[in-house]
């Protein structure tokens, strides 16, 4: 890809798909080398658990305030800055992880370079797609995390069981750097610098903490999925090579509903708001499935669970900035505190499972996604602002 490509609309899809692919691969690649990890390092689940809440909770405790520097340093600037900070923490990890601590540490970076890409690629989409197309490129920029857990799980038997997890970290690190010379020179003067003075505060601030709720209830469900299935699929039987190949397959499940939502926004008046709540209702079906402990219902309950619930955030965002189109980086910024669900959902899971076992866990997190579910559909009729869609 060659620098300057985030110029373009499909340039800046591609750069916003790349780099959300990369923000998110430390936290899925820890979640399926559990197996490695806990034995290697020597935590158990509740370790995992603690160890997935810093990832999310950094991140979410600094969200505010990266989304308002995306919106000073612009989008180029910002993605290069989170690249660069995603590559030298899971280089720490693959160089330096022998302990529990040691990992978190780490993960804690990466978590925080994650918060900075998002509103970043969201901010570079605004800038270069027309509104026309918008629904669709958050469809594409959103499947990413799809792509990322896919190529997580994929590397259990490509890579972890062949040369080991370290070597996954090195790889991750490698795409970073890639992602971060793509994204090439930043402009000029980047549109944040234009805004010295001081801007009103976001409207309907309810709605927004309404929302920020029903985000952190979604996200910490999303969590404990991406977190646990593995683990929780070799308890029940499976192999760790083919507990990561169906988590692979599942994300595929999860790209392409987000790419079909997307699609679905732009072309119907569909209100995204209520689509991203009938999503991860739907999906939780699925993560009742899971808590059987059937390991023919666990594959077909991944599929649903990931497939539906996860395919929540594409047209999560495009209400967002639909809603607030002159502050992409802003909005996405004040709604990523909701991020602390993602902290503390997985601490909780794992101890219910430490306690209790994985089937109540699960069940936790279907009643987790059916309660963000309900959130969505009051807020929905409450966000206002210039949406077609709506």
């Amino acid at each position: 890809m060659r620098p300057a490509a985030s110029r373009s609309p499909r340039g800046a899809i591609a750069i916003g798909v790349a780099a959300t692919v990369v923000g998110g691969l430390p936290g899925f690649v820890t979640g399926v080398m559990v197996v490695q990890l806990t034995r290697d390092l020597g935590f158990g689940v509740a370790g995992l658990g603690l160890a997935m809440s810093f990832y999310y909770g950094v991140g979410a405790a600094l969200s505010v305030h990266l989304g308002r520097l995306v919106d000073i340093l612009g989008a180029a600037r910002s993605l290069r800055l989170a690249g660069a900070g995603t590559a030298v923490a899971v280089w720490g990890i693959a160089a330096t992880a022998d302990r529990l601590s040691v990992l978190i540490a780490w993960l804690s970076l990466a978590g925080a370079a994650h918060m900075l890409g998002q509103p970043a690629a969201n901010r570079l989409l605004v800038n270069r797609v027309g509104a026309d197309r918008l629904g669709t490129a958050f469809g594409v920029k959103q499947s990413a995390p799809g792509v990322a857990s896919m190529l997580a799980g994929l590397s259990v038997p490509a890579i972890a069981l062949t040369v080991g997890w370290r070597w996954t970290y090195v790889l991750c690190g490698v795409l970073a750097v890639i992602v971060v010379v793509s994204v090439g020179k930043p402009m000029v003067r980047p549109p944040g610098r234009q805004e010295r003075g001081p801007r009103p505060p976001l409207r309907d601030r309810s709605t927004i903490v309404l929302l920020t709720f029903a985000f952190a209830f979604a996200f910490g469900a999303n969590a404990i999925t991406l977190a646990f299935y593995v683990d929780s699929a070799v308890v029940a039987g499976a192999t760790q090579s083919v507990a990561g190949t169906v988590f692979a397959v599942a994300s595929v499940a999860a790209i392409v509903t987000r790419l079909v939502a997307g699609v679905i926004c732009d072309r119907t008046r569909v209100v995204p708001l209520r689509l991203a709540a009938s999503l991860l209702a739907g999906g939780s079906v699925g993560l009742v499935m899971l808590a059987t402990g059937r390991p023919t219902l666990m594959v077909v309950g991944i599929v649903i669970a990931l497939g539906l619930t996860w395919g929540f955030p594409g047209v999560f965002w495009l209400a967002l900035i639909r809603a607030y189109p002159d502050q992409p980086g802003r909005i996405t910024g004040a709604l990523q505190p909701g991020g602390f669900g993602a902290m503390l959902a997985p601490l909780v899971f794992g101890l219910i499972v430490e306690a209790v076992g994985y089937g109540p866990g699960w069940l936790f997190t279907a009643g987790t996604s059916v309660v963000a579910a309900t959130i969505m559909f009051v807020a929905a009729g409450r966000l206002t602002g210039p949406d077609p869609a709506g």
